[in-house]
């Protein structure tokens, strides 16, 4: 009996060494992935900040998509496949809650409030957004990636 339970225990110890020697025990990575979905939504940055640019310049009529422009956004932000690493998960949740939001508080564009309200809803979204990129970006100094850090706010540099 007692050499069964000593050949079991033997037997786990030695697959568990395995395991780790074959690298199953690793972690997947996350990060690479999400940056390079995320990376897809530079488009709808750079639209929204040619929206602010129309609105600076007293054109809201060119801004009028600012609304279906955030809705798109949210959209695909949806589309985004995510892992279990909590801090990506929390910036992405964040970034969708400030994009609902702005969807909830934008007026219509035939409103005489409307280049204030879209203007300080794109100033949201953009402060957001560069927090998550920033957030993500020293993730990848962290893990010492190879490559550079593709994201960044258009604008914000």
């Amino acid at each position: 009996m007692k050499r069964t339970v000593t050949m079991v225990i033997l037997g786990c110890v030695v697959g568990l060494v395995g395991m780790v020697a074959t690298g199953c025990g690793e972690k997947p990575d996350e990060l690479g992935p999400y940056v390079e979905a995320f990376e897809a939504m530079d488009t709808y940055h750079e639209q929204l900040v040619s929206m602010e640019v129309a609105l600076k310049a007293d054109q809201p009529a060119m801004a009028a998509r600012t609304s279906d422009i955030i809705s798109e956004y949210l959209a695909a932000m949806d589309q985004i496949v995510l892992g279990k690493d909590k801090r990506i998960l929390a910036g992405h949740n964040k970034v969708k809650r400030t994009l609902e939001t702005a969807l909830k508080k934008i007026v219509q564009p035939d409103f005489p409030t409307f280049p204030i309200s879209a203007m300080k809803q794109i100033g949201v979204i953009s402060e957001v957004v560069t927090i998550h990129i920033n957030t993500l970006g020293r993730r990848w100094e962290e893990e010492a990636r190879p490559t550079p850090f593709p994201l960044s706010y258009p604008g914000g540099d």
